[in-house]
């Protein structure tokens, strides 16, 4: 009997001592789990740099002419804030023939965005011309949606003996598919749009 209990009793210890251990190895294993899982996340704080490829087709109000193209955007989010600064770039190929391309900077604020640069447009049923760009942007996920306005810097004479006339103030609106890829950082969270997107 006293056997017996001396048994009982270092069976009892040693199974308080195993599963002491079996805990102790397991919150030792969680805590690097967690902390490098915090290392691990980026903090929006820091800022983040995304890519917003996308297709696009345009209109411009008032003439047949449509276009068929894409853009590229690169965009910061300096801190945690929605707020966003960029550069873009776009190439359209247009029904007459023409080609038009541009460039500038972007800025933002959650789903709505401002663009400023240059545009160019070779000769189709218009004379050549350079343009300054405006648009006013609106992005939701992969959608957008753009109304763009180029005042003409310059336009150019025609390449043969053609009288060409110039289009003057252009007023377009561009329909656009495209996605943000984040590059380094953190986004900022609660954003409606794919940027926190800044598009065109």
């Amino acid at each position: 009997m006293r056997q017996l209990a001396t048994f009982a009793v270092s069976l009892l210890l040693l199974t308080a001592a195993s599963a002491s251990a079996q805990s102790g190895d397991t919150s030792n294993a969680s805590t690097p789990s967690a902390s490098s899982a915090s290392v691990a996340t980026p903090n929006p704080a820091n800022g983040a740099w995304q890519l917003r490829p996308s297709l696009a087709w345009s209109v411009v109000t008032d003439e047949r002419t449509h276009g068929l193209g894409g853009g590229l955007e690169l965009i910061r989010f300096p801190n945690a804030s929605a707020w966003r600064v960029g550069v873009f770039s776009e190439a359209f190929g247009e029904l007459d023939g023409a080609a038009r391309v541009a460039g500038g900077l972007s800025f933002g604020y959650g789903m709505f965005g401002l663009q400023a640069g240059v545009a160019h447009r070779t000769e189709g049923d218009y004379a050549a011309a350079t343009s300054l760009q405006i648009a006013k942007t609106l992005t939701f996920g992969p959608a957008g949606l753009a109304l763009r306005m180029g005042i003409p810097l310059h336009t150019y004479g025609a390449s043969q003996d053609l009288d060409l006339p110039s289009r003057g103030v252009e007023l377009a609106v561009v329909v656009q598919v495209g996605w943000s890829f984040t590059l380094s950082g953190a986004r900022p969270p609660h954003q409606h749009s794919c940027h926190g997107h800044a598009h065109h």
